[in-house]
């Protein structure tokens, strides 16, 4: 019988990687037989916890869109449903020390409810938090502040630059901004980057460069025609802010 599930997988998931010891003890350790039909999620977990390819293709394309249309119930707008969706990815899918929590899934239930619950939680705390909500933009927004160069401004070139620099983020796609705010704010490396989006590291290393010289370069533009900024200044707090926001290998 197992060979037959092993099939049925082979042929939902052609390529997915299964370390048949490793699913097999998955399964004994969640009470469930060989033929179980919660057997090929269980796989599916694995081959997520490891940043399978076909894995993290099959979440976007089989998962992701219940997920959206849960989130969307809450009644809150595209920005709301696209954070909670980013913050249940790096949540289930990126090992901050350990494995990716998506190993955690012990079967009780479909996988694709399971994260829907997960997900679901995730927005209810967005919900409920008691301190003003604060954006990954405006954190982004927040890091930048923290400069020693723009601490030192007057509040007239503290303002420009903060409509530069959110004019900039709003000019990026929204890729563009989800691997700023993954990168510069979640502390999410590349290699980690490179496993959420299913892409090569160097891949995800690219997007990333790119992203953060597109905001440089669109805010220096938008802040130098500010009236009264002085070029000099403008490009003291653009060095400072280069700086700060170097892209690790």
């Amino acid at each position: 019988m197992t060979d037959a599930v092993l099939a049925a997988i082979a042929a939902r998931w052609p390529g997915l990687g299964i370390d048949l010891e490793r699913w097999i003890a998955a399964l004994d350790d969640r009470g469930l037989a060989r033929s179980s039909p919660l057997g090929a999620d269980v796989a599916l977990a694995l081959a997520l916890g490891a940043g399978d390819p076909v894995a993290l293709a099959a979440f976007d394309r089989e998962i992701v869109p219940d997920i959206r249309g849960a989130l969307r119930r809450f009644g809150r707008d595209g920005d709301f449903v696209e954070e909670a969706l980013q913050r249940v990815r790096v949540k289930l899918l990126v090992g901050a020390g350990g494995p990716p929590r998506i190993v955690e899934y012990r079967a009780l239930g479909p996988l694709a409810a399971w994260v829907q619950i997960v997900a679901i939680r995730e927005a209810l705390m967005m919900q409920r938090a008691t301190r003003r909500e604060v954006s990954g933009d405006e954190e982004l927004l927040r890091l930048a502040f923290t400069e020693p160069a723009l601490a030192r401004c007057r509040q007239i070139y503290k303002d420009a630059f903060a409509a530069a620099f959110q004019r900039a983020l709003a000019e990026l796609g929204e890729r563009e901004r989800n691997l700023l705010r993954l990168s510069f704010v979640e502390g999410v490396g590349t290699e980690e980057l490179a496993r959420l989006f299913g892409v090569h590291r160097v891949t995800a290393f690219r997007w990333l460069r790119d992203a953060r010289e597109g905001l440089l370069e669109r805010t220096r533009g938008h802040f130098l025609a500010s009236a009264g900024v002085p070029e000099s200044e403008v490009d003291s707090i653009m060095r400072s802010l280069a700086s700060s926001l170097s892209v690790a290998w």
